[in-house]
C-alpha cells in the first residue's frame, strides 16, 4: 500500500480497530531489528539497513521520501542533541539507490530552525546528498486523526502525510520528562500546535502517536549517545560513544532494542509499556529477532 493510500484510509482503520481490539500494526516478533557496531556511522548505517532486507525492500522507484531526523537543537554533532549528519547521509544516498525520486529531510526544531540545520552538520550533509531541506511551516498544519486511547487528533505538517514513503532518523538521547528518546518520542517532530500539552500522560500520548502515523522504516542513531542532560544537552562529558546503529521496520521494537542499549530496562520507560500494551510489538529482547553485527 502506498503511503497516500494508508492516510486516506487510516481514519477508518484505526477506528475498526480501536473497536475491535486489533492492533493498528501488530508486526511484533516477525521483521528482523539490525544492531551493527563499528567506527564509521556511515558504514554501520548502511550495514544495518542492508542486514533488514535493504533500502529497495522499503522504497520503489519514483517513491517520494521523508527522512524525519532529530534536528531540534543548536548543538554540534558532538554534543549528540541532534541526529548524525553521516547517518544521515547514508539513508539519502539509500533511498536513491532505491530509486526515490525526491528525498525530503524535515523536522520541527525546538531552537530556531536555520540554526539547527547548519550548526548540527545535517544542512550540509543533505544539500551535498541531493535532498531537500524543508523546514516546519504553520501554515501547512492539517488535523490528522490519530484515534488513540489518549490522542484522538492532533495538527500534524502536511509535509510528512503527502509522500509516499516516511523513514524514522531519531538519536537515542537521554530526555528529562520522557526518560528517553528513540523512534516513537521523535515523531513528536512531525507535529505542531502547542506539544507541551502533550507532556500530560506523557507516555500514552507518546504511543498514541507512533501507533496512529505509518513509519516505514527506523533507523536509531547510537553512535554517540546522550546520557544525561537531554534533550538538550551542551556538555561533552553527557556524551558515550557506542558507536551503535538499529534498524527496524518496526518502530516500537527498534526503540527496546535501544533502550537496552542505553542500558535502561523498558519498565523504566513509560511509552514503552504504553506501546506494548497496545500490540505494538515485543518487549522482551528474547522475543525480538535481533541481528547483530560489528564492521
Amino acid at each position: 500500500m502506498k503511503r497516500r493510500e494508508f492516510i486516506k484510509t487510516s481514519t477508518v482503520t484505526a477506528t475498526t480497530a480501536c473497536i475491535s481490539g486489533i492492533p493498528l500494526f501488530p508486526e511484533g516478533g516477525v521483521d528482523p531489528v539490525s544492531k551493527v557496531t563499528g567506527e564509521s556511522p556511515y558504514e554501520i548505517t548502511k550495514k544495518g539497513v542492508e542486514l533488514i532486507g535493504g533500502m529497495k525492500k522499503f522504497i520503489s522507484k519514483q517513491d517520494i521520501v521523508m527522512i524525519k531526523p532529530n534536528i531540534g537543537w543548536n548543538r554540534k554533532v558532538e554534543h549528540a542533541a541532534n541526529t548524525n549528519p553521516e547517518v544521515l547521509r547514508a539513508v539519502i544516498e539509500m533511498a536513491f539507490d532505491a530509486g526515490a525520486k525526491k528525498v525530503i529531510v524535515m523536522d520541527n526544531s525546538c531552537h530556531k530552525s536555520e540554526d539547527t540545520y547548519r550548526r548540527s552538520g545535517i544542512k550540509d550533509a543533505v544539500v551535498k546528498s541531493g535532498a531537500e531541506i524543508r523546514f516546519s511551516d504553520e501554515n501547512r498544519l492539517v488535523v490528522h486523526q490519530f484515534n488513540g486511547e489518549k490522542l484522538k487528533r492532533w495538527p500534524v505538517f502536511r509535509d510528512h502525510l503527502e509522500v509516499d514513503k516516511f523513514i524514522n532518523v531519531p538519536i537515542l538521547k537521554h530526555h528529562s520528562s520522557a526518560g528517553l528518546t528513540i523512534g516513537m518520542k521523535n515523531l513528536y517532530g512531525i507535529i505542531g500546535g502547542r506539544r507541551g500539552k502533550l507532556h500530560r500522560n506523557m507516555g500514552e500520548n507518546i504511543a498514541d502517536l507512533a501507533n496512529g502515523f505509518k513509519t516505514d522504516l527506523t533507523i536509531v542513531d547510537a553512535f554517540r549517545i546522550l546520557k544525561k542532560n537531554g534533550p538538550v544537552g551542551g556538555r561533552l562529558s553527557d556524551v558515550e560513544l557506542k558507536k551503535t546503529v538499529i534498524c527496524s521496520k518496526n518502530i516500537f521494537e527498534a526503540d527496546v532494542v535501544a533502550v537496552d542499549l542505553f542500558g535502561k530496562s523498558v519498565d523504566e520507560i513509560d511509552f514503552i509499556g504504553a506501546g506494548f500494551r497496545r500490540g505494538m510489538g515485543q518487549k522482551d529482547l528474547k522475543n525480538i529477532n535481533i541481528v547483530t553485527f560489528k564492521i
